[in-house]
């Protein structure tokens, strides 16, 4: 993944990655979240094809007092394929990210029809108005998580939330369920990032108002979404709702996941390859 970032744009790739290519992935990570999650796409590099991330404020290397805008980043990837006369764009979204993916898709379709556009949403969030039902779920999810562990030491009780974040209820309940999500707190504990209030709502106004405008211009990409089936952010069925009103769009469930599917469900990323390199 590129060491070094230019602090003036948010699109992030390796030197000389364009030169050669008429394809290129992209990379858009969820709120909070660093690039890094997405560092499977590296493997994706060839002469032919370029890897590319888009960075969010307050993460890699990107200036903290930014406001992600979806409609700007959407604009900002869309155009990478016209600067570079790309035929085919695999768009590689989480949660937030998807719906940045998904923009830049209708705009890509409507300013470069002759390309090839995919989009590739994990755990996508969704039209207003529930990205203010997620957060009313989680206000409720952090204070069942501090009543669990009997504190009120902030990164406690996140870690506590972020078991049940990746793995819905069950992360309390079934004994082997509650052994992974340990394992995964564990083994990311240097990375889970606690959502401090400002960088909160620098990552989120934009989200909560959010209403998939015309989304008939996506016709003709290609919509993949995969979805925990206990999402505790954005629940299943109304994620059902919201891939109906894309043209074409697929949803595929995955039982026993929640809403951190690039980390829990590690045979997503050998799907999404497969799709790409194909």
């Amino acid at each position: 993944m590129p060491e070094q970032f230019n602090t003036t744009d948010p699109l992030t790739f390796a030197p000389g990655a364009f030169e050669t290519a008429n394809h290129a992935v992209i990379g858009v990570p969820g709120a909070f979240t660093s690039i890094r999650v997405l560092a499977p796409l590296e493997t994706l590099a060839t002469k032919t094809r370029a890897v590319a991330y888009y960075r969010l404020p307050g993460f890699d290397g990107r200036p903290a007092e930014e406001w992600v805008v979806i409609d700007k980043a959407a604009t900002r990837i869309a155009r990478l394929t016209r600067e570079h006369a790309l035929t085919r764009i695999d768009l590689v979204g989480h949660s937030t990210g998807a719906v940045i993916a998904l923009e830049a898709a209708k705009r890509i379709r409507q300013t470069s029809p002759n390309t090839d556009v995919y989009v590739h949403a994990i755990s996508s969030a969704l039209p207003a108005p529930q990205p203010i039902l997620a957060g009313v779920r989680g206000a409720g999810g952090t204070v069942a998580a501090a009543a669990r562990t009997g504190s009120l030491n902030p990164r406690k009780v996140w870690l506590a939330y972020y078991r049940r974040l990746a793995y819905g209820p069950d992360a309390d309940v079934s004994p082997t369920t509650s052994q992974a999500a340990d394992a995964l707190v564990a083994a990311n504990d240097d990375r889970i990032t606690l959502p401090e209030e400002g960088l909160g709502r620098r990552h989120t106004r934009a989200l909560r108002r959010w209403t998939n405008p015309d989304p008939e211009t996506a016709d003709g990409a290609t919509l993949t979404y995969y979805h925990g089936a206990v999402d505790p952010v954005f629940p299943p069925r109304a994620t059902k709702r919201f891939t109906d009103t894309l043209p074409g769009a697929t949803l595929e469930l995955i039982e026993g996941h929640g809403h951190l599917l690039l980390l829990t469900y590690p045979e997503i990323w050998d799907t999404i390859k497969d799709q790409i390199a194909d």
